[in-house]
């Protein structure tokens, strides 16, 4: 970003010059380092420039590889500048090796690491940045980057099950909507070209095939590409929170998903709040954060009524019962950890069994879903080869009489 300055020199002269910096706390730190001081400074950029900076984004897998070399730089005693530094020599994407320049030259500045990470929002997520700013407090920052990165590798293994059970029914639909248009756009207005010549009376079913194949043979490029269009719009809106929490809505609602969807969410919640409170938040802040980390938004909803019970004194056991967040005999642990002052552990305890529950849950569900997708593609496929069929076979009979 382009700041007009005004800056006092060391021989007590005043200049102006449009300098470059991230922000103005940047550009105070680079010119007292050099001797100089900033008595005015004025963004000339735009918005939209300030905004692309600091839109970076991280994947999850990015993400721990960085939370591990600074827990294991802080845990050698190694400076956290020069962490930043190397880990920015060896990436590759300029935007994110630039990232890192900045959040070095930030901390170097005075600010702290936690206020570093949240001026990049897409990378470093809210519940990051609050698990950073306790370890910071509470001077047990490595301690807190273990926990934070064995919570990242808990999620990336938890989407690598979802991702790989959703695989099969993918390719299983992929294969039939292929099947499917290749019979309309190719088979079938050969077939209807032959009919129409030998003039036989169809039935209306038939009719309406050998149409509707015309139509797909007819625009089969634009289908084709709107079919690939909307592959990718869905790929590309799958990767945001709105369709995500949308997406995970509508699972809920559905027989096979539905347990795999409320089962990953205590799942989700649990780990999330035990990271936080082994980390010192209070117990709102871990309930308002542990619940924003969920996707599922009827889950989403039951822990803000908790929370808002516990605000006007209710126990965290007796918010959750009469919320119905969980099951009985998680409850019941839960208040069995209350009342012996171990909720940390306890939620960790939770977290692991439920861990194993969802794992259990996503076989069932592709158990049901493989066949159930089996099934639908036969319907969708069988129903079109028994038309063909019937067209054939009355084109036939219409021949023999």
């Amino acid at each position: 970003m382009r700041f007009r300055s005004t800056i006092l020199e060391q021989d007590g002269t005043q200049t102006t010059a449009e300098l470059e910096a991230v922000d103005v706390h940047v550009l105070h730190a680079t010119l007292h380092r050099d001797g100089r001081a900033l008595l005015k400074a004025q963004a000339v950029d735009d918005g939209e420039e300030s905004a692309a900076a600091t839109n970076v984004r991280l994947t999850p897998r990015r993400l721990l590889l960085l939370t591990q070399a600074l827990h294991e730089a802080l845990d050698a005693g190694v400076p956290m500048l020069s962490t930043f530094t190397a880990v920015a020599e060896q990436e590759e994407d300029a935007r994110v090796a630039a990232m890192l320049d900045d959040l070095a030259t930030r901390v170097s500045s005075g600010q702290s690491l936690s206020d570093s990470l949240e001026v990049y929002p897409r990378a470093f997520p809210a519940v990051y940045c609050a698990l950073v700013r306790a370890g910071e407090q509470s001077g047990s920052l490595p301690s807190v980057l273990m926990s934070i990165a064995g919570f990242l590798e808990w999620k990336i293994e938890i989407s690598g099950i979802v991702k790989q059970a959703m695989i099969y029914p993918l390719v299983v639909a992929i294969a039939g909507y292929s099947m499917v248009l290749f019979l309309l756009s190719f088979v079938i207005p050969r077939l209807g070209s032959v009919i129409s010549k030998i003039g036989t009376e169809l039935p209306p079913a038939s009719r309406m095939l050998i149409s509707c194949s015309g139509f797909v043979a007819e625009h089969i490029l634009a289908i084709a590409l709107g079919s690939l269009g909307l592959v990718i719009g869905l790929f590309l809106a799958m990767r945001t929170s709105a369709f995500q929490i949308f997406a995970t809505g509508l699972l809920a609602r559905l027989p096979v998903a539905r347990n795999v969807v409320g089962t990953l969410a205590i799942a989700q919640f649990c780990r999330t709040f035990s990271v936080l409170l082994h980390a010192g938040l209070t117990m709102t802040s871990a309930l308002e954060l542990g619940g924003a980390a969920v996707t599922a938004p009827q889950f989403r909803s039951k822990i803000d009524s908790s929370r808002e019970r516990i605000v006007g004194g209710s126990r965290l056991g007796e918010a959750f019962e009469e919320a119905e967040v969980m099951p009985p005999v998680a409850l019941s642990m839960l208040k069995v950890g209350e009342e012996a002052g171990r909720l940390p552990i306890t939620f960790e305890r939770l977290s692991r069994l439920y861990d194993r529950e969802v794992k259990e849950a996503v076989k069932k569900a592709l158990g049901l879903l493989e066949p159930i997708v089996t099934v639908a593609l036969g319907l969708v496929v069988g129903g079109v080869a028994v038309l063909v069929v019937t067209t054939i076979y009355s084109a036939m009979k219409g021949i023999g009489k």
